[in-house]
C-alpha cells in the first residue's frame, strides 16, 4: 500500500529537523569515505558519480533516525521507517531459501515456483538486481561465500543513495578478503545479462546462477522472470532479453519494495468458492446488477487472491511474483491511522484563492481572512470526523482499509474507485460487500462504485455524483488514496486540480450580483438572446459554411496568412485575446466570443485602437457579459450559461413571459469552450480550430506573439511561468507532447465531452499545434480543402440573427427583476444574522448553527421572490463546508478549533452584512475590475 514520506517523519518538526542535521553530518562523512573507496577499488565509476545530477530519488532521514529513499516527484518512499532491520530480514530470507536457475535444464512455467536452495554456503555466480541503499551487500557477503557478483542498477540516483548510506569501504574490504569479484553494471536493467554470462563462462564453469532481487523494477522484473522461469540457456543468444519491454500496464504496477521481493515465499491460492464470496455475488446481483454481470464469470489477468506465508490474505502478481501487502492487516491499519490524523492533506476546498484582479471582491477578501486563520491556527490539528459527509477512496485492494474505516467512522456518501479489476475480484473473497450494502441501505447512506478504466473519467463521474448528493458535498469531501500507480496517480492529481477549478469557477455573491446587473442591462439594451427552439433557423444555408474558431495560442502565429486568404469563404470566430492578434494582422472576424463577465474583457479589447474595426464585429457571449465590453461591438448575441444563478433567474422569468431562451453547457473554463459549444449548439456542420492550443511547447511562448500578452519588443507583459507554473506534460496534437495548466486541461476535457455529446453531427478538425483533443481530427493547414459555397455570407449572417434570436426583450428586464422582494431579502438576512449571533460553546452547538443555516436556506429556496438563496447559496457552500470540517473536530483536546470556528462564524456574519448592504444600495452595480495597468 501507499508509503508516503509524511508517514515516516516525526510529528514534532523540531525533533525531525535535529534528526536531519545529525543525519547530514553522517551522510557527508560516509560519502567522502565511499568516494575514496571507489577511487581506489573501482576508479572507472568515478566519472559517472562526479557528473551525476539527481533526477528522481534522494535520501531522507526517518523519525527512527534511519536512512530511506524517497521519490521526490511523488513523495513515495521505498523502505519501512527502519530499513536496516527490513534488509537484514531480507538477507536472512535469502540465506534460508536462495532463488536460482539451473542452466543445464529448461523448465519453462509461469505457475511453477522458482527453484530455491536452502542455506547455500558457497555460490559461484550471484546476480543482484538493484542496489537500493546497499545495506544487503555487507550482510550477505559476510554470510555467504560468493565468487562472482554481478549487480545491475538502472538508476544512478539509487547508486548515489547507496554511496550516502552504505559502507562501501567495508564492502570492498570483504570482497578483497573473500576473493569475490564484483561487476557493477550501471544504467543497466539486466538487458546485457546474456552477453555478461557468456563472457563470464569463458573464465569459470558454473551450473547455477543465483538471483537476488532487491527491488521491483518494470524492466528488471522481465529479466528476473525469464531467468528464474527456466527459459534462459547459457550459450544461446537469448536475444529477447536485450529487447525486453518494461511492464507498462497500470494493472501490473508494483511498488519498489512490495512483499516477496526475493520471490522465494510460499503461498496458497484462495479457494474460489466460499460463503463470503457467494454472499457478495448475491449482494451485487441485488444492488448492482450491472457489476454482477461483469464479475460473475470474470477471469483474473495478473493478480490473484492468496494466503501468504504468514497465513494472511494477500494479492499475488503471477509473473512478477510480488505480494501486494507486507501484512494486509497492519498495512491497512497504518494507512487509515495516518489518514484519520491528517485528512486535510488531500483537501481541495480549504483554499479558494483569487487572482489579483478579484482581490477586492467581497467573497475573496473574506475568504482570504478565513484561509489565513486556518493556516495559522488549525490546519495541522484537523482530524477525520466521526461522521463523514463524503469520502472518496481510490483503490479497493482487498478492502481491509475500508473495513477499518467503517468500523470507526460513519460515512454518508462513500465513493470507491478501482481501476484494477483483479484487485476488485480479489476483494470478493475477503471483504464483506454484502454487509456494506445492507448497512448502507438500512442507514440511508450511499455507496458508489467506479470499476475498471484508466481514471480518465474520474472527474466527470465524480462531479455527477456530487451533484446527486448536493454540490455542497464537494466542499466537505475527503480523499483517500490506497496505493500508487502512475496512471491512477496522474488521474487523481488531475481530479484534485479540476475540482479546484470547479470551486474557483463556482458561484459566490460577487459573481451572482454582477451577473444579475449585467443581464438586466443586456435586456434593457435589446441585446439578442438565442431561441431555445431551433426550428426557425436549423435549415439555414449559413450553417453549411465552414467555421474557423480562432484561439490565441502560440500556433496561431503561423496561420495568419491562411486565415486571411480564406476569410471570405468561412465564418471566423475569434476567442478572447485572439481578437487583438487578428487586428494586428488586418483580419476582421465575423464574430468575437467572450466568456468572462468582469470588466477585464473591456480592458483587453480596448487595446484595439481602431474602434471602427470592432463595430464591424458581432459579439457572442453568455448572459452577464460586461456592459462596457458589449458596447464596443456591432451586435451582441447572447444565450444563458447553464447552471448559473443569474441565468436561472432571468431564464425562468422570461419563460413565464413566453420567451424560451437557449442555454449552453460546457461553456467554461475558457472562451474556446464557449465558441465551440455555440457553433455545435446552433448546428454548424464543419469546424476548424486554430490557435486553440490549450498548452505550449515553451512556457515563455504561451500565446500568440501578436497578442496583448506581449510588448512591442516581444517580451511578456507579465511572467506567465511565475503566475501559472511551467505546466504539466500532455500529449500533443502534432508533436509528442506539450505543456498545459490545469484550467487548460479541464478545457480540453470539456471540449472532448462536447464533441462526444454532438454525436458526429459536426466534423471538427484541430489545426492547432497544442494539446491533442480526442474527437477532433488533427489536420495541418496544407491539407484543408475549403470550397466556395457561392452565397453572400453577410446576408446569411443577418438572416441567422433575425431567425435564431429574440431581438426585442427590452420591457422584460424590469418585469423579471421586480418579482424579487427586497423586503423578503431584508427579513431573510436578519434571520440569518440572528442564527450566527448565537454563542457556540461546544460541538453540538456548532453543528446546530450549521443545521439552522441549511434549514433557513432550504425554506427560502421555496420562496421564488426571495433573492437570498441565489445571492448567498454559493458563498455558503464555501463557508458551510469549512464550518462543517471545523465542527467535526471540536473537542476538549482541540480548544483552538472551537475558537477558530467562532472567529470564522464572525467573519461569515460580517460577509453577509456587507454583501446584503451593498446589494440593497446598488443592485444594478456593474463589475469594476481594471487590468489596464498590465499594458502601461
Amino acid at each position: 500500500m501507499l508509503k508516503y514520506i509524511n508517514y515516516q517523519l516525526h510529528s514534532d518538526q523540531k525533533i525531525q529537523q535535529q534528526l536531519e542535521r545529525d543525519a547530514a553530518i553522517q551522510i557527508d562523512k560516509r560519502l567522502k569515505a565511499n568516494l575514496a573507496a571507489f577511487s581506489q577499488h573501482m576508479p572507472s565509476i568515478l566519472p559517472l558519480i562526479q557528473a551525476y545530477k539527481v533526477q528522481q530519488y534522494s535520501l531522507f532521514c526517518t523519525k527512527q533516525g534511519e536512512m530511506n529513499i524517497v521519490n521526490f516527484a511523488t513523495g513515495r518512499v521505498w523502505y519501512s521507517d527502519n530499513a536496516t532491520s527490513e534488509v537484514a530480514e531480507e538477507v536472512k530470507s535469502f540465506c534460508q531459501k536462495a532463488p536460482f536457475t539451473a542452466l543445464s535444464t529448461i523448465h519453462p512455467s509461469e505457475q511453477q515456483d522458482w527453484q530455491t536452495e536452502s542455506k547455500p554456503t558457497s555460490i559461484d555466480v550471484l546476480i543482484m538486481f538493484g542496489l537500493g541503499l546497499g545495506y544487503q551487500l555487507n550482510d550477505l557477503l559476510s554470510k555467504v561465500k560468493i565468487k562472482y557478483l554481478i549487480i545491475y542498477e538502472p538508476s544512478l540516483d539509487v547508486l548515489f543513495c547507496s554511496l550516502q548510506a552504505n559502507d562501501w569501504q567495508k564492502t570492498f574490504d570483504i570482497l578483497t578478503k573473500s576473493g569475490t569479484q564484483i561487476f557493477l553494471q550501471l544504467e543497466n536493467a539486466g538487458n546485457s545479462l546474456s552477453e555478461d554470462l557468456i563472457e563470464l563462462s569463458a573464465v569459470i564453469k558454473f551450473e547455477r546462477v543465483y538471483v537476488y532481487r532487491h527491488y521491483f523494477h518494470a524492466t528488471m522484473d522481465r529479466v528476473v522472470e525469464y531467468l528464474l522461469s527456466g527459459r534462459f540457456k547459457l550459450g544461446e543468444q537469448n536475444v529477447e532479453i536485450a529487447s525486453f519491454l518494461p511492464y507498462d500496464d497500470f494493472n501490473d504496477s508494483v511498488s519498489e519494495r512490495a512483499g516477496n521481493v526475493l520471490g522465494n515465499k510460499k503461498f496458497e491460492l484462495k479457494r474460489e468458492a466460499s460463503q463470503l464470496y457467494d454472499r457478495n455475488l448475491s449482494a451485487f446481483k441485488k444492488y448492482y446488477p450491472n457489476i454482477f454481470c461483469q464479475i460473475e464469470k470474470y477471469k483474473t489477468h495478473s493478480w490473484v487472491c492468496i494466503l501468504d506465508d504468514s497465513g494472511k490474505d494477500n494479492i499475488f502478481h503471477k509473473t512478477r511474483r510480488a505480494f501486494f501487502y507486507h501484512d494486509s492487516e497492519q498495512d491497512s491499519e497504518e494507512l487509515v491511522s495516518y489518514f484519520s490524523l491528517n485528512p486535510s492533506k488531500d483537501n481541495v476546498a480549504l483554499r479558494q484563492s483569487s487572482t489579483g484582479k478579484f482581490d477586492h471582491y467581497i467573497h475573496f477578501s473574506y475568504a482570504e481572512k478565513v484561509e489565513k486563520l486556518i493556516e495559522k491556527n488549525i490546519l495541522g490539528h484537523l482530524e477525520l470526523p466521526a461522521e463523514v459527509s463524503s469520502l472518496v477512496v481510490f483503490g479497493i485492494c482487498l478492502g481491509r482499509h475500508i473495513d477499518v474505516l467503517l468500523n470507526s467512522y460513519t460515512i454518508q456518501n462513500l465513493y470507491i474507485f478501482e481501476p484494477n479489476l483483479d484487485y476488485f475480484y480479489a476483494s470478493l473473497h475477503v471483504f464483506d460487500w454484502d454487509g456494506l450494502f445492507s448497512a448502507a441501505a438500512k442507514g440511508g447512506q450511499r455507496v458508489y462504485l467506479n470499476l475498471g478504466g484508466d481514471g480518465s473519467d474520474y472527474f466527470k463521474d465524480i462531479i455527477a455524483q456530487f451533484y446527486l448528493a448536493g454540490p455542497y458535498s464537494i466542499a466537505d469531501t475527503y480523499i483517500l488514496t490506497s496505493y500508487y500507480n502512475n496512471r491512477m496517480s496522474k488521474a487523481i492529481a488531475e481530479l484534485r486540480e479540476e475540482l479546484k477549478v470547479v470551486l474557483a469557477f463556482g458561484e459566490y455573491f460577487d459573481h451572482v450580483r454582477y451577473g444579475v446587473a449585467h443581464t438586466y442591462h443586456s435586456l434593457t439594451h435589446n441585446h439578442l438572446f438565442l431561441k431555445e427552439n431551433n426550428a426557425s433557423y436549423k435549415d439555414l444555408e449559413i450553417l453549411n459554411m465552414p467555421v474557423f474558431i480562432v484561439g490565441n495560442g502560440p500556433s496561431l502565429d503561423v496561420n495568419f496568412d491562411y486565415i486571411r486568404s480564406y476569410r471570405d469563404r468561412v465564418i471566423v470566430i475569434s476567442c478572447g485575446t485572439a481578437l487583438y492578434s487578428l487586428y494586428k494582422y488586418g483580419i476582421t472576424p465575423d464574430f468575437h466570443a467572450e466568456l468572462e463577465q468582469n470588466r477585464a474583457t473591456y480592458c483587453w479589447i480596448n487595446r484595439v485602437e481602431d474602434k471602427s474595426f470592432l463595430r464591424k464585429i458581432r459579439l457572442i457571449s453568455i448572459n452577464g457579459i460586461h456592459p462596457e465590453t458589449a458596447s464596443l461591438f456591432k451586435d451582441v448575441m447572447l444565450c444563458f450559461k447553464s447552471g448559473e444563478a443569474s441565468a436561472n433567474l432571468f431564464r425562468n422569468g422570461l419563460q413565464r413571459l413566453g420567451f424560451k431562451i437557449s442555454e449552453i453547457s460546457y461553456a467554461y473554463p475558457t472562451v474556446s469552450n464557449l465558441a465551440l459549444n455555440f457553433a455545435l449548439h446552433v448546428g454548424f456542420k464543419t469546424i476548424y480550430l486554430f490557435g486553440v492550443d490549450l498548452g505550449y511547447a515553451d512556457v515563455k511562448y504561451h500565446h500568440s506573439k501578436a497578442s496583448a500578452y506581449y510588448k512591442k519588443d516581444g517580451s511578456e507583459i507579465f511572467s506567465y511561468e511565475k503566475a501559472h507554473g511551467s505546466g504539466d506534460r500532455v500529449k500533443g496534437n502534432f508533436r509528442p507532447y506539450v505543456y498545459t495548466k490545469r484550467e487548460f486541461n479541464l478545457s480540453r476535457k470539456l471540449i472532448e465531452d462536447a464533441i462526444k455529446s454532438n454525436k458526429g453531427a459536426a466534423e471538427i478538425y484541430n489545426c492547432s499545434d497544442g494539446v491533442k483533443i480526442d474527437g477532433a481530427i488533427p489536420l495541418k493547414v496544407d491539407n484543408i480543402l475549403i470550397k466556395n459555397l457561392g452565397f453572400d455570407k453577410e446576408h446569411g449572417i443577418v438572416e441567422f440573427c433575425d431567425k435564431a434570436y429574440y431581438s426585442d426583450l427590452k420591457g422584460s428586464s424590469e418585469l423579471v427583476f421586480s418579482n424579487l422582494s427586497m423586503e423578503k431579502l431584508s427579513i431573510s438576512v436578519k434571520e440569518w444574522l440572528a442564527i450566527l449571533e448565537q454563542e457556540v460553546i461546544d460541538q453540538n452547538g456548532a453543528r446546530e448553527i450549521i443545521r439552522a443555516q441549511w434549514g433557513l436556506l432550504h425554506r427560502k429556496i421555496a420562496c421564488l421572490d426571495d433573492p437570498t438563496p441565489f445571492l448567498l447559496q454559493g458563498s455558503f457552500y464555501y463557508f458551510g463546508g469549512i464550518m462543517t470540517k471545523l465542527a467535526a473536530n471540536i473537542s476538549n483536546n482541540n480548544p483552538q478549533v472551537l475558537a477558530c470556528f467562532n472567529e470564522i462564524k464572525k467573519i461569515w456574519r460580517e460577509y453577509i452584512e456587507v454583501a446584503s448592504t451593498e446589494f440593497f444600495e446598488e443592485p444594478m452595480k456593474f463589475d469594476d475590475v481594471d487590468v489596464s495597468h498590465l499594458f502601461s
